[in-house]
């Protein structure tokens, strides 16, 4: 055979789900489970279908077939045996391949072959289903006729490296499962979306262990309260009551929950009326590994049933959403650093934000300018990347204030275009634009947009008590602060909170109730040392200069020069008589 000639060749791509995880897991147990499925099943099969493996990779390969009909067959085959024999590691985790089918004009070169055609394959075996396959609208209409398997077409879709949107159709062994991933994929779609890596959830029926049958309703009203809050949380993903309440009634296993609906995790949870009482639990479980994440209660009266129905779906959705975000954290970190994308780098970046440390910030804008590099228009890495510079000039950690504001605005511009109606990314862009443009009232524009959006979303309360401080407000932000510690009293942030509290005290002149707010963040995280200047302006206006000196002493250890008129300069968001007064503190404490 010539060199470099030029063939019009089936290609299979294959590779192993969620085989980075696997393998920090447990990597023995991955690659010995890996190499008994291309062993066994892989290699022992495909020559018989006229197929033969012309690289190979960690986790896959790539294969080239001398009839379309044959890859598909062979494809079929091999995910229906693995579906109802399936291969588990050593820690009981099932083991599931996805592959991709396209008809690729290829160049060979000696035992290769190479072009876009083999990059297009495997970026189609991205859209496929984790036990499935996934072709392109070429493959499928050739495949007209020719085969009995049944495909659905799941859009348009723009895959990475590839300059032109590509129709693809998807099949897998379970036609139920085809149908949930297929519409999973057209609902985000149809909201001007694309399939996306963020996690989804779903809210299973609760089941009703009173002898009462009538507080099985009242359980179905719960549940959908609680997926129509949830809903609105833009962070994940929420799959609709009509597909979750196929489960009612049916006991099945977490696993295969996830499996058919296609989502990361579920909520699950019981009713059980005692007196005159009404008890809710629920909780919150992982379906790849059946790990339950976060568990609680609530009880209320029966006699008012309606009321304690939002009261619940609220106290539910506001510890999902802080239990997820940490648990999509926690999934980031697992990854290979060459493993990440624009979503995994933001949930590694959080952490270093939510630290408020001087040696942490310069992390998350380091993750977070990866993330952008990856996706230029992504408005949630945007905004919280402004946000991290706008940490840099606020906290004093930064000598390069100018160079910090003209890119933290420029990120702002970016992100104002981009953010849509995403309520984490609306609060960080409001968050940004108060911090750097000393613009308190357009910010609160966007936090209150963010409110609108997700009534329930925490940070977004806490930052609009923030701007009601700001703008002379005190008691109307301490509201603010209660209804966000309300929503979500696990929320990382809640440090945060306390430091708006002192400050809301402050403005309204209660000097001793303020000062207990930011010794309380010092107390609860010794780490932080940016809570001081707080305590020093706080002390001073209190009389109590000595206190004020030594924790003025204790701020500015180890920061760049610091001067009354550098921390107004980072302060201006503050409006007026607050400022002066905070600033006037300062000067009383020492600072010049």
């Amino acid at each position: 055979m010539a060199k470099n000639e030029r063939r019009l060749v089936p290609i299979v791509s294959l590779d192993v789900e969620g085989y980075s995880r696997l393998t920090e897991l447990d990597e023995a147990a991955t690659l010995s489970a890996v190499r008994h499925i291309f062993t066994d099943r892989v290699e022992a099969t495909i020559g018989e279908h006229g197929g033969s493996v012309f690289k190979t990779m960690g986790d896959g390969i790539l294969a080239q077939f001398a009839s379309a009909v044959a890859a598909v067959e062979w494809v079929s085959g091999l995910q229906q045996q693995l579906y109802q024999a399936p291969v588990n590691s050593a820690d009981g985790k099932t083991l599931r391949l996805r592959a991709g089918i396209v008809m690729a004009d290829v160049v060979v070169k000696d035992d290769d072959l190479l072009g876009e055609g083999v990059n297009l394959t495997v970026r189609v075996q991205g859209c496929s289903p984790p036990g499935g396959m996934a072709i392109s609208k070429w493959m499928h209409e050739y495949l007209t006729g020719k085969t009995d398997l049944s495909f659905t077409n799941i859009g348009s879709q723009r895959l990475k490296n590839i300059g032109h949107t590509v129709r693809v159709f998807v099949w897998h062994p379970d036609a139920q499962l085809q149908q949930h991933f297929a519409n999973n994929v057209l609902s985000l779609i149809q909201k001007g979306g694309q399939p996306s890596h963020r996690p989804s959830v779903a809210v299973l029926p609760f089941e009703n262990f009173s002898t009462d049958p009538e507080q099985a309703h009242f359980a179905d009203a719960v549940v959908e309260e609680i997926t129509a809050t949830l809903s609105r949380i833009g962070d994940f993903l929420v799959i609709a009551r009509n597909s979750s309440f196929t489960y009612k009634g049916r006991s099945v296993d977490v696993r295969q929950v996830g499996r058919e609906l296609n989502v990361r995790y579920v909520v699950e949870g019981s009713v059980r009326r005692v007196g005159e009482r009404v008890r809710i639990t629920a909780q919150l479980v992982e379906t790849d590994s059946g790990r339950h994440i976060w568990a609680g209660k609530a009880e209320g009266a029966t006699s008012d049933l309606f009321d304690l129905q939002d009261r619940l779906a609220e106290m539910v959705a506001g510890a999902v959403y802080p239990s997820v975000r940490k648990a999509e954290i926690e999934r980031a970190r697992m990854k290979r650093p060459d493993n990440l994308e624009a979503y995994d780098l933001v949930m590694r970046a959080l952490p270093h934000l939510w630290a408020h440390r001087m040696h942490e910030n310069p992390e998350a804008i380091a993750l977070l300018d990866r993330s952008l590099k990856l996706d230029p228009n992504y408005g949630l890495a945007a905004a919280l990347c402004a946000w991290a510079r706008a940490q840099q000039i606020v906290y004093n950690w930064t000598d390069d204030v100018e160079g910090e504001r003209r890119k933290g605005l420029a990120l702002i511009e970016t992100a104002a275009r981009h953010i849509g109606d995403d309520a984490t990314g609306l609060t960080a862009l409001g968050t940004a634009v108060m911090l750097l443009e000393g613009n308190a009232r357009r910010a609160l524009g966007f936090v209150e947009r963010a409110v609108l959006v997700d009534p329930n979303h925490a940070w977004a309360w806490m930052r609009r008590g923030f701007g009601l401080v700001y703008t002379g407000k005190p008691e109307e932000a301490l509201q603010a602060f209660a209804r966000a510690e309300r929503l979500s009293p696990l929320d990382p942030f809640t440090f945060n909170m306390h430091i708006g509290i002192g400050l809301a005290h402050f403005a309204a002149g209660r000097y001793a109730e303020a000062i207990r707010y930011p010794q309380m963040v010092l107390d609860e995280r010794p780490g932080l040392t940016w809570p001081y200047r707080d305590l020093a302006a706080y002390k001073a206006q209190m009389g109590d200069l000595e206190g004020a000196r030594d924790a003025l002493a204790k701020f500015v250890y180890l920061r760049p020069p610091l001067s009354l008129a550098s921390i107004a300069d980072g302060l201006k968001f503050m409006e007026g008589p607050l400022l002066d007064h905070y600033i006037e503190g300062l000067r009383l404490a020492g600072m010049e």
